[in-house]
């Protein structure tokens, strides 16, 4: 009896969770399917050529419709620009292109690889700081078709789609690369309005349902929880805004380097450019600093959420339950990235999601041991 007693409660408490699995699905699978931007211009570049190139580097051969660039001398690096043509007339460009390596080895940074990127530049040919990685591959693997969208710098006034062997080591291939103008489809506000809505009915419906307003450390809970939603719903250019000036003055440091004007293909660049090198690291440390702090906030969320259950006594199986549901808040955190302008769930940060919960779940459990060792002892104390 007891086993079916503690089933029935399990299935009851699902139930309670249906409405948000429900809308966590249709969340999941309305964004994973809708395509947010449109068209806005024509292509501006596709699959360009050895002859389209404004600047060239190292060994780089031009073969069935692509490039391989290879690397052979740890000091010797390959690259080729790509200038794209009245890219500076749109807001957004969509930049596509198939990327496989072979072989790659990385160098002292985790950027040092093989890459894809836009790069910007103003008129006096000084390279504009901000988002310009599409993709950075290493190691060995087949094609890989890759896509993102980026922003046009308001003081740009070229930009190049750039190939980058950077790495110590290796052979990348690139093809299919295309640059065409976009822009946000119209419908795209309207959707993104009606699952805010939705998301905002289903907080307050679970506010009263999980008894947060009664919960011990309530005040606690309901700030890290806030400063959760608050990251991720927070957009791509706001992180840039906070971090602007910062990357301003890291590039400054390796402004020189960027300083020279676009070499033609003829002319081989003999010293290494050292394309936004210091920019890369501070985008590094900014990485390594977004993975710590979703590490951090669930940490301390799983950790309040389980001393507060131990301080209202709860039943064992109610640890389980809170599991249950740190989980699935984290998959919705992520979930509602598809709400913001330039922003999309990440398998990693979810993981990185859990792996503080479980650092949190065995901090708790290190507490509790110690607490009530130290109970244990007074207790022999005065026997």
């Amino acid at each position: 009896e007891l086993f079916f007693l503690r089933m029935n409660n399990w299935i009851e408490k699902l139930k309670m969770r249906l409405p948000a699995l429900v809308l966590l699905a249709a969340t999941m699978l309305f964004w994973g399917f809708y395509e947010r931007f449109e068209s806005a211009g024509p292509v501006l570049l596709e699959s360009p050529t050895r002859a389209d190139a404004s600047r060239l580097r190292g060994n780089c051969s031009e073969e069935g419709g692509g490039f391989v660039l290879s690397v052979v001398d740890p000091k010797k690096t390959a690259r080729i620009n790509f200038p794209i043509p009245g890219a500076t007339e749109y807001e957004r460009i969509r930049i596509r292109g198939r990327i496989k390596v072979e072989g790659v080895v990385k160098g002292k940074y985790g950027w040092s690889c093989a890459r894809l990127l836009l790069s910007q530049y103003d008129q006096t040919e000084k390279w504009l700081p901000g988002q310009h990685t599409l993709k950075a591959e290493s190691g060995t693997s087949g094609w890989k078709l890759h896509e993102n969208v980026f922003e046009v710098m308001p003081d740009a006034a070229h930009v190049d789609l750039v190939l980058q062997q950077i790495g110590l080591a290796g052979t990348a291939g690139f093809d299919q690369l295309t640059a065409e103008p976009v822009r946000f489809r119209p419908s795209f506000i309207w959707w993104r309005s009606v699952f805010a809505v939705l998301w905002f009915g289903m907080g307050i419906l679970y506010f009263r349902r999980c008894r947060l307003d009664r919960r011990k450390l309530r005040l606690l809970i309901l700030l890290n929880g806030l400063a959760i939603l608050s990251g991720s719903l927070m957009p791509e250019q706001w992180i840039e805004g906070i971090t602007s000036e910062l990357k301003e003055v890291t590039a400054r440091t390796s402004a020189k380097d960027h300083s020279q004007p676009t070499q033609s293909v003829e002319k081989i660049v003999k010293k290494p450019h050292r394309e936004a090198k210091y920019v890369d690291l501070f985008n590094d440390a900014v990485g390594t600093i977004h993975q710590t702090g979703h590490f951090l906030l669930f940490a301390s969320l799983c950790f309040l959420l389980y001393l507060s259950a131990a301080l209202e006594r709860q039943h064992r199986i109610y640890f389980f339950k809170v599991a249950f549901d740190l989980l699935l808040f984290a998959t919705i955190t992520e979930s509602l990235q598809y709400l913001t302008i330039d922003r999309t769930p990440g398998i990693t940060d979810w993981l990185t999601d859990v792996y503080g919960m479980l650092a949190a779940f065995l901090l708790f459990l290190i507490v509790l041991g110690i607490h009530r060792f130290f109970n244990y002892l007074k207790r022999v104390k005065y026997v």
